[in-house]
């Protein structure tokens, strides 16, 4: 059975590869004609607040109008000193658009092309073409509860930061047996150095608009990091990989390891193949963690670590949890992990 769907996941990956090719392709020609449309197709709303040295572009997809916890993203890098320009990838209501620019730079509305990193470029190119280079900049998109407490110290640890990109999580993809880092691009702070840098326009404007998700993380999330790593510039975050596999394969409390394991059979069909096995033959959770260290520490296991158990995401310093996991923020509501969060962000998470 195993065989079985080892083989069917290794077709499901190759379907992906050959579906994303054309991109390869596709990409730059919609980039060129996106471009030529630009001054037609994309709208630029200046909002009330002045322009600062320090800038967070937050790209939105409002399928359904937009979150009071997005609100307080915003309020949030205001009170860091960071100018906010939202870019939607829809078209706004009216009132969504006035209550946005009370607490922004720019609001920009434009065509839904090239995903986040399709937002991230156009609200790049905007501010330079309006002759703004920040001396920080921080990318976002609204896949992230952030804030989780009103007193979350993230944007200044992220200004404090000697890495020219930094974010929340640097994550490897492990390619021809080499282990390939990269930061998460969820969340993003670069610096004055690399903002300054003709690499960094160059890279934003002659990125291909790719609307395939195994593409666009291939070749802009984890081919960002590679290019510019690539270029001497240096990586960071608040998580490293290898220092969440370390944390698990230290864990000694018996309990909340045996919350771990269960949760995970829960969230990942493939992990419950290998843990539940274990688990229904009265196996230790300390036992069960240490047989399975090899696969673990090669990322075959627990290989998400944002996704995992909120008690032991939270436990390492991440300061922000994915949305749309109801698995993960049912359990934090179930143990009273989400006591101390932004008001905005509790309530979302209870609905």
């Amino acid at each position: 059975m195993a065989f079985f769907r080892k083989i069917g996941k290794e077709l499901g990956r190759w379907r992906s590869k050959l579906r994303s090719a054309p991109w390869m392709f596709l990409g730059a020609v919609r980039r060129r004609d996106y471009d030529s449309r630009r001054p037609h197709s994309v709208k630029i709303t200046p909002g009330n607040q002045p322009i600062a040295e320090q800038v967070a572009i937050l790209v939105i997809f409002p399928r359904d109008g937009i979150p009071d916890s997005t609100f307080a993203t915003l309020a949030h890098f205001a009170r860091n000193g960071i100018a906010c320009v939202v870019v939607s990838n829809a078209t706004l209501r009216e009132g969504d658009r006035e209550r946005l620019c009370a607490g922004t730079h720019l609001v920009i509305e434009r065509p839904n092309l090239g995903y986040d990193f399709g937002g991230f470029r156009e609200g790049i190119l905007t501010l330079f073409d309006r002759g703004v280079r920040p001396r920080m900049l921080f990318l976002m998109n609204d896949s992230l509860w952030f804030p989780l407490r009103p007193d979350c110290d993230a944007v200044a640890r992220c200004q404090q930061a000697k890495e020219d990109i930094f974010g929340f999580h640097l994550n490897c993809a492990p390619r021809f047996g080499v282990n390939h880092e990269y930061v998460q691009s969820y969340f993003l702070r670069f610096s004055q150095r690399l903002v300054a840098s003709e690499a960094f326009l160059a890279f934003w404007r002659d990125m291909p608009l790719i609307d395939n998700k195994h593409m666009v993380v291939r070749r802009l999330e984890r081919g960002l990091s590679r290019h510019f790593a690539r270029r001497g510039y240096t990586l960071g975050a608040f998580v490293h990989w290898r220092t969440a596999i370390d944390r698990l394969m230290a864990l000694d409390d018996a309990d909340k390891l045996s919350r771990l394991l269960a949760y995970q059979c829960r969230l990942n069909p493939k992990d419950a193949a290998a843990i539940r096995p274990m688990l229904e033959q009265g196996w230790a959770p300390l036992r069960i963690r240490d047989a399975l260290a090899g696969p673990i520490r090669r990322k075959r296991l627990f290989a998400s670590f944002p996704m995992m158990h909120p008690e032991f995401v939270l436990d390492l310093g991440f300061p922000a949890l994915k949305r749309k996991l109801s698995i993960q923020y049912r359990e934090l509501v179930r143990l009273g992990l989400d006591a101390d969060f932004e008001p905005a962000v509790r309530a979302e998470m209870q609905l």
